[in-house]
């Protein structure tokens, strides 16, 4: 990998991570001192860290496939494939 890419899959990862952080607290700990945030905006930003999760991690699951034959190749495919379907539609 390219360092630019390499930079762009650790920002990626760190967003998600950041973003998953604050989704975790909102969502499961808020709740349980007795506070209720949610809506629209808290639906988006799950979006936005599911899609940086997957731009995290697709470029180095991308390398390893790659590197290591068809069967890794096709995994790697229908993965990405469930991953995006169950990301932006919910579906799963």
């Amino acid at each position: 990998m390219g360092k630019e890419r390499n930079d762009f899959v650790r920002f990626c990862a760190f967003f998600a991570l950041v973003l998953a952080a604050l989704l975790i607290f909102v969502n499961n700990v808020l709740p349980l001192i007795g506070l209720e945030i949610g809506g629209k905006i808290f639906n988006v930003l799950g979006l936005i860290k599911d899609v940086a999760l997957l731009l995290g991690i697709a470029f180095a699951a991308f390398s390893f496939a790659y590197a290591h034959g068809k069967g890794w190749k096709i995994t790697y495919w229908v993965a990405l494939i469930i991953y995006i379907a169950s990301a932006v539609f919910g579906i799963f």
